[in-house]
Parts: structure tokens; sequence; C-alpha cells
């Protein structure tokens, strides 16, 4: 809808965007939860009686307020009585990376990783699902978050989509150490469940000390009833660099798989060893 009286010759201004010269600039979008001041979300936060109503006021405040306050309210609801009002504050947590600060550097994140660590023996599995996730996205130093989530590949208990997270965070730090983890994703490598083992061949394949130390359990893995699976390991297995008979021959009967993706990654691998011969 074109208005009544536009800026200058140049554009027209329409509902959402206008027009000038050749190119579209949309105009900003209002929050939906801007109805209402920050300050009212933030009491909504504290003291409102139903689960819903703190629910909502954890994503208002997520939305307006800058970042070290948005850090500081969800640690706040990262402590709430509802499971779900904890989940979507650990949720949101996980989407700030650790190398996103404010301008005056303000944010202590090692009081963030606390929190996230306690949540891991959260009485409600999503609570613990999304610290997990969440410790893994903003990448702590401490090393206690880090053997948390070691402990929790070992404990029989741990359901194996809570499996699946643990090791894709623990593969996102990037401070785990390699001795710790090669033993556990020998056994990962070939659980059950598929998630499981697509996640751990995924974080093997984008380290080489990793796939150097899994060589057998990555051959194995070429014939992995997933795709997924079977391309990660050829993946590792390049990466890895170890040109044994075993691997060129697991490599080159990958060539031929009948899931393309999987047969040209094979074939990828298999001659960046091979040109090193």
């Amino acid at each position: 809808m074109f208005c009544d009286s536009p800026r200058d010759d140049n554009f027209v201004v329409f509902d959402m965007a206008y027009v000038s010269g050749s190119n579209w600039h949309m105009a900003p979008l209002a929050s939906p939860f801007s109805t209402k001041p920050l300050s009212t979300w933030i009491q909504d936060l504290q003291h409102a009686v139903t689960p819903e109503d703190r629910y909502r006021a954890v994503l208002a405040v997520s939305a307006l307020s800058s970042l070290p306050e948005r850090l500081q309210w969800l640690q706040i609801a990262l402590k709430d009585v509802d499971s779900g009002v904890r989940a979507l504050a650990a949720k949101l947590l996980g989407e700030f990376p650790k190398g996103q600060t404010s301008p005056t550097n303000d944010i202590d994140w090692s009081a963030i990783e606390a929190d996230l660590a306690l949540r891991l023996t959260d009485g409600d599995p999503d609570v613990r699902f999304e610290s997990a996730r969440a410790l893994g996205r903003i990448r702590p130093q401490m090393t206690a978050p880090r053997d948390l989530l070691v402990s929790l590949l070992d404990d029989e208990g741990t359901q194996p989509l809570m499996l699946a997270v643990v090791v894709s965070a623990l593969g996102e730090r990037r401070d785990h150490e390699c001795s710790i983890l090669i033993p556990r994703l020998k056994r990962l490598l070939s659980h059950p469940q598929a998630e499981v083992r697509e996640n751990s061949a995924a974080i093997v394949a984008e380290s080489t000390t990793l796939a150097a130390g899994l060589i057998p359990e990555l051959v194995t893995a070429l014939d992995d009833d997933e795709p997924i699976v079977r391309e990660k390991a050829a993946i590792a297995l390049g990466v890895a660099g170890v040109c044994s008979p075993a691997v060129l021959a697991g490599l080159l009967a990958a060539t031929t798989d009948e899931d393309e993706v999987v047969a040209q990654v094979a074939r990828e691998s298999h001659k960046r060893l091979t040109d090193g011969i």
C-alpha cells in the first residue's frame, strides 16, 4: 500500500518496506513482547504465579534486555521451580557463544558454567539435555563441567539421546583430553542407538588425534547401517593419515557404497592416503 506522502521523489514507503532507487529495505519488525516494558516482564519472571507466564517472561526478557542483563536473568530462571522454565533458560544460555561479550566485558562466564553444570544432575531430562548442550556451545574452560559431561558417558543410566548430546557437547568444547575420550568412543561407535554412533563418528572426523586412536573401530564403522556413520568414518580415516592395508581395503570397498555421498568421501580419503605413499 502506497503512502500519501512519500519522503522524496526517489522512494515510496510501503507498510513493511520501502524502495530507495533499486534497493529494498525492510522496516524493523516490532518485538512480540514490546507491548509491555522490560521492567514488567522482569517482574513477571520473578513473581508470576503460573509457569506459562514465567516461561513467556523468560522469552521476553531474553529478547528485550542487553546481553549482560539477559544472561543474568537467564541464570535466575535456571533455578525456577518449573522444569520447563529451567530447560528454556538453559537452552537460551547456550545460544550465546562465550566469545560474544558485551563492550564492557562484564559477564561472569564462570558462574554461568557452574550453574549449568549443576543442572546436569537436574531431576528433569529436558533440563539435563539443554544444560549439556549449552555447556558444549559456550565452550567453558572449567574442568568441572567437562568432567561431569565425561561422567555421563560412563553412567549406565544415561539415556541414548542424552548420550548423543553429551558426545556432541564434548566435541564442540575442544578442551577434551583425547586420552579420556578415546576409550569411551570405542564403545560409543558401536552403540545400539544410531544417533549416538552418528555424533561419535562426527566428532572423531574432526580430530586427527581421536581418529588415529580409533582406526579399527572406524574401519568397522564403514559397514554401519547408517549412511552418516559410514560417511564420517570414511572422513575420519582420511584425517587420521594411517595408511594401513586394513584402512585402504576398507576405504576401497566403501567407494562402491550404495550411498553416493559415502562413496565419494571414501574415494577422496583413499586418494588422500595413497597419494602420500
